[in-house]
């Protein structure tokens, strides 16, 4: 019995190992640049961001305007896609939309009827409760991994934070504050995503980028500029309502 007691106690502690006690210390500096206990008790988030995407060499593709909700509380995340022009009508109808929950996924668009959400676009779906800046809101709790490195993500030189939550591993890019500067996700069916954050402004204590720049296989692939934010909002099943069709 003893010895079993032994090996599960060795057993827990080299998983408590996976977590460097330095990584842990900067993972929570980035949560308190965030705001510490206001990002931290985050159980709902909206924002509304303007899209901007890319050609490969670099000419403006197209826009769009999204909606996202963040459900920390129930872990769903709901995604609407709008056309701009479209934002001036008193009720405007999304393109498509995407929604995640533990118990059903789906999608909808219009011109196709309601569906699953095929297992690739779950996962990244799902990735929002646990990457971006959003993701530094667990601080150093719930890490499978988490480790220091140094490096740059591009041309950016800084402190590298190599996190593992809920399978998905970030490299976060932060400055000697501790504030995030970048995040680099191996995305399904992408590759390597490159992010970078800028304009921090605080909303009800929340620290949060207002503007990105997103890199995919070394190209711009597109920026976004936020146009409201919501702290905390009530989000309820009229948010995450289900299509008809």
């Amino acid at each position: 019995m003893r010895v079993g007691v032994f090996l599960f106690a060795l057993g827990l502690g080299m998983a408590l190992a996976q977590v460097s006690s330095e990584a842990a210390q900067w993972l929570e500096r980035a949560r308190g640049a965030l705001g510490g206990a206001a990002l931290a008790n985050l159980k709902t988030y909206r924002e509304v961001t303007t899209h901007i995407y890319y050609t490969p060499d670099g000419k403006e593709e197209s826009r769009i305007v999204t909606l996202l909700l963040v459900d920390f509380v129930n872990n769903r995340v709901r995604l609407e896609i709008y056309d701009p022009e479209s934002l001036s009508q008193p009720r405007p109808i999304p393109l498509a939309l995407q929604q995640y929950s533990p118990r059903e996924s789906f999608f909808w668009s219009r011109e196709t009827s309601l569906r699953p959400l095929p297992p690739r676009e779950r996962e990244i779906l799902r990735s929002s409760l646990y990457t971006g800046w959003l993701g530094l809101k667990y601080g150093k709790e719930g890490r499978e991994r988490a480790r220091l490195a140094e490096g740059a993500l591009r041309d950016r030189r800084g402190r590298l934070l190599v996190v593992s939550t809920q399978g998905w591993e970030s490299t976060y890019l932060l400055n000697p504050e501790g504030l995030l500067v970048g995040e680099r996700l191996q995305i399904p069916g992408v590759g390597e995503s490159i992010t970078f954050f800028s304009n921090y402004q605080v909303v009800q204590g929340v620290r949060l980028p207002q503007r990105w720049e997103n890199y995919v296989g070394g190209v711009l692939a597109a920026r976004g500029e936020v146009l409201e934010v919501e702290i905390n909002p009530v989000l309820g099943e009229a948010d995450f309502f289900k299509p008809a069709q």
